[in-house]
């Protein structure tokens, strides 16, 4: 570089600039290339690896063209430090890799993911829509990413198994109605602890709704709990519940439908029974942020709550007693609960 092109760069702070971003690109691509490996073959091959990149390509192997494009990308995983080469072939590099590739960290695989598509997908595209008076349409997001969702959503597991084991009675008749039961995890948990306990598993996305059944026969637990593929507000049925959870989901309801929703949520429980809600609220994590962003710019959807907002639509919903508890400090992550009054 002569010194006329040196001085050109310089001017004005445009090398600082560029050299700052440039920094911000190499994280970028980590967390994309993360995201490339999870679900895909290639991350278990690698696991076990090293691995000749003929087996990684498989048939294609005498393909020059795949080869190299093979090539290339695994370069570019070593370049990362993620991946690294010897004579025996690629294998992963560093803890983060190592782990990602461990079956248990399935839910972090899946946000991992997520992140890397859906949260890009709306930051990139959010405003292009907006300017056009447009927004985003929910059957596409569902379609497309509803599995992921429920994968990802795994990570909050620890707390809300905690919340459960706090609130739920170890023994003795209890009739449950979880509306969005994603894989049905948490039903699970709740059966689990009670032999006595039966519940009802709402589920607006079919393929979701299916693996839930699978988790639930695998589990033992069908003659207790059904799975039901019906939007919450328009379930009826004769017998009342206990209990009532909403985790992470209020979101997928409008601002100004959800007093409405409640009041019909209410009228599914018997006197006393109970509401216990989960969501993280505005101003939080950078995490909430982006999902305050999806579900704001989605039709039919709506923004995260504010606590005392929430707080005040069950009250006017019928509920007393309410209460919020910030189950991850400093993230705004709260379990709202309220009663059926007699």
């Amino acid at each position: 570089m002569n010194l006329k092109t040196f001085a050109s760069l310089i001017k004005g702070g445009r090398l600082l600039l560029l050299l700052r971003f440039k920094m911000l690109f190499t994280s970028f691509y980590r967390l994309c290339f993360f995201a490339s490996m999870t679900d895909s073959v290639i991350l278990e091959q690698l696991s076990r690896g090293p691995v000749p990149v003929g087996s990684l390509t498989g048939k294609f192997a005498k393909n020059p063209s795949l080869c190299n494009a093979t090539e290339s990308w695994l370069g570019l995983g070593v370049r990362l430090g993620l991946l690294k080469k010897d004579d025996a072939g690629y294998s992963l590099r560093g803890f983060l890799a190592k782990k990602l590739a461990a079956r248990e960290n399935d839910s972090i695989r899946a946000l991992v993911r997520e992140v890397a598509s859906l949260h890009h997908l709306y930051i990139m595209q959010t405003p292009v829509k907006l300017v056009g008076g447009l927004v985003w349409d929910p059957a596409e997001m569902h379609n497309e990413y509803g599995d992921l969702i429920a994968r990802s959503s795994r990570t909050l597991e620890p707390f809300l198994f905690e919340l459960v084991d706090s609130i739920f009675p170890k023994s003795g008749p209890v009739r449950l109605l979880e509306v969005g039961c994603g894989h049905a995890g948490y039903i699970i948990h709740a059966a689990d602890r009670n032999s006595s306990l039966n519940a009802v598993g709402l589920e607006l996305d079919s393929h979701v709704a299916e693996i839930a059944r699978c988790n639930i026969q695998t589990r033992g637990l069908q003659d207790r709990v059904k799975i039901v593929v019906e939007d919450a507000r328009n379930y009826r049925t004769p017998e009342l519940f206990d209990i009532l959870t909403l985790y992470n989901n209020i979101y997928y309801f409008p601002v100004e439908e959800r007093i409405e929703l409640f009041r019909h949520l209410r009228s599914l429980l018997n006197t006393n029974g109970r509401i216990l809600l989960t969501t993280g609220c505005m101003n939080g994590s950078i995490e909430f942020e982006l999902v305050n962003l999806i579900h704001a710019a989605t039709k039919g959807w709506g923004r995260l709550p504010d606590k005392n907002e929430m707080l005040q639509q069950l009250s006017e919903a019928g509920f007393e007693r309410n209460s919020a508890i910030n189950l991850i400090p400093g993230n705004k992550y709260y379990a709202f609960t309220g009663y059926r009054p007699a």
